[in-house]
């Protein structure tokens, strides 16, 4: 991970701070793990790997490891950034994200077919013609990923299979700072931010809807829940769009979020895995470019070549 802080968001959290390495014994025991898998012979798409199911008992340090990242992630950080397992090939370093989210919880569906194992990557398509984000090469406001199902999910993965050629940093903020700065400096756009709204289960359940609060306050701790385009379009779609007031109280919001001094970029290294706290932190990213004559990863591992990848992210939603 490259990355640089700007002052105000945590003053001990900088990029080493974050970053996680898995023990040579965990290191060892996945290695081996994934070599004993006889999926990698047949893999056609990405969502096969969910064929692969963690067995605890033969990976004890590596569970020992992930206990320990789930407990940052938790209530460290909340942001914890996994270093690669080295000496992998592609396809096994894939499947290390899947085996670190079975560690976390129960891994979740995120569309339609399904898929636990989501891919991120440009298809093509624009956030204005009813495109998903994470289908596109856009950039977007600053978010959290838990607006597609109503229980929401604690913990939000990211691992990158291959970064873009240009752009694509990620942004992080910390939902407690952005809480203080606004109960702090504009107390009326809190109250209004927990009044529920409408939501539709977007790329999972298309037209059906339901109820929750952009923020929640659970014991004191803000639990966010945010992504204005999804947000705007739900009002549209069941016909009433926001008014004035919630309207007023977003745009303070994005005020927030847009402030420099709240925010961590990094750039995520190939092999790499985010593992962010899904209520706690926002994140959002750059638009990037991809290089002509990269492929996506279907297409490579259909063919069993070695073409290089346009950015290719894997995404995965876990609960305990």
């Amino acid at each position: 991970m490259d990355g640089t802080v700007v002052a105000g968001w945590d003053a001990s959290l900088d990029p080493a701070k974050v970053r996680f390495a898995f023990s040579e014994e965990a290191t060892m025991e996945v290695r081996v793990s994934l070599e004993k898998q006889t999926i990698f012979d047949r893999l056609e798409t990405p969502q096969d790997l969910e064929g692969i199911k963690l067995d605890p008992g033969s990976l004890p340090a590596f569970m020992n490891d992930m206990m320990a990242l789930k407990e940052e992630a938790r209530t460290g950080h909340r942001v914890v950034v996994a270093q690669p397992i080295n000496g992998l090939s592609l396809e096994q370093q894939l499947a290390v994200p899947w085996l670190m989210s079975q560690a976390l919880g129960r891994p979740l569906a995120q569309n339609e077919q399904g898929h636990l194992f989501y891919i991120i990557t440009d298809r093509g398509g624009r956030m204005e013609e009813g495109a998903r984000y994470s289908q596109t090469r856009q950039g977007g406001s600053f978010h959290t990923d838990g607006v597609n199902l109503k229980e929401g999910y604690e913990f939000f993965l990211l691992h990158c299979a291959a970064p873009a050629a240009e752009g694509g940093e990620s942004v992080l903020l910390d939902g407690h700072t952005v809480f203080r700065d606004l109960a702090e400096n504009a107390p009326e756009t809190v109250e209004i931010l927990k009044q529920d709204r409408v939501w539709e289960y977007k790329g999972v359940r298309p037209g059906e809807f339901y109820e929750e609060p952009v923020l929640r306050l659970m014991e004191g701790r803000p639990e966010w829940r945010y992504l204005r385009d999804y947000l705007e379009e739900a009002g549209r779609l069941r016909g009433a769009p926001l008014a004035e007031d919630v309207v007023a109280a977003l745009d303070r919001l994005d005020e927030s979020l847009a402030n420099p001094a709240f925010q961590f970029r990094c750039r995520l290294c190939a092999g790499e895995t985010v593992v962010v706290n899904d209520k706690s932190i926002f994140h959002g990213r750059t638009s990037f470019r991809d290089n002509l004559g990269t492929v996506s990863i279907e297409d490579r591992l259909a063919s069993g070549g070695d073409a290089p990848l346009k950015r290719t992210y894997c995404r995965f939603w876990v609960n305990p």
